[in-house]
C-alpha cells in the first residue's frame, strides 16, 4: 500500500518524467499517407511531405540533446495527438 501511495504521489506531483535517449521514431508513411486527400488540406504532395518529415527527423537527430528533457517530452506527446505523429510538429514545437 505504501509503494502504491508513493508511486501515485510521484506521478501526480509531476516528479517522474520519461526521458528519451534519442528522438522519437515515427512512421513517415503513415504521417504522409493522407496528404492532399482532404478538402481542408493545406496542399502539398505525399512526396513533399516525406521530404519535409525526413529533413525534420535529421534535424531532430542532430539537435536532440540540445533541447531540455521536459520540452522534448511535451512536444513529442503533443505531436501524437489527433493522428499520426509528425517530426515537423515536434521540431516546430521545440523551436518555439
Amino acid at each position: 500500500m505504501l509503494i502504491v501511495s508513493l508511486v501515485s504521489l510521484s506521478l501526480s506531483s509531476g516528479l517522474m518524467v520519461p526521458v528519451a535517449d534519442g528522438p522519437p521514431r515515427f512512421n513517415i508513411e503513415a504521417t504522409c499517407r493522407d496528404v492532399g486527400k482532404s478538402s481542408n488540406s493545406v496542399g502539398g504532395t505525399v512526396s513533399a511531405c516525406r521530404t519535409d518529415e525526413e529533413k525534420a527527423r535529421n534535424d531532430l537527430t542532430a539537435k536532440w540533446s540540445q533541447y531540455p528533457v521536459a520540452k522534448r517530452n511535451t512536444c513529442v506527446e503533443g505531436a501524437k495527438l489527433g493522428g499520426p505523429p509528425s517530426y515537423v510538429q515536434v521540431i516546430t514545437c521545440l523551436e518555439m
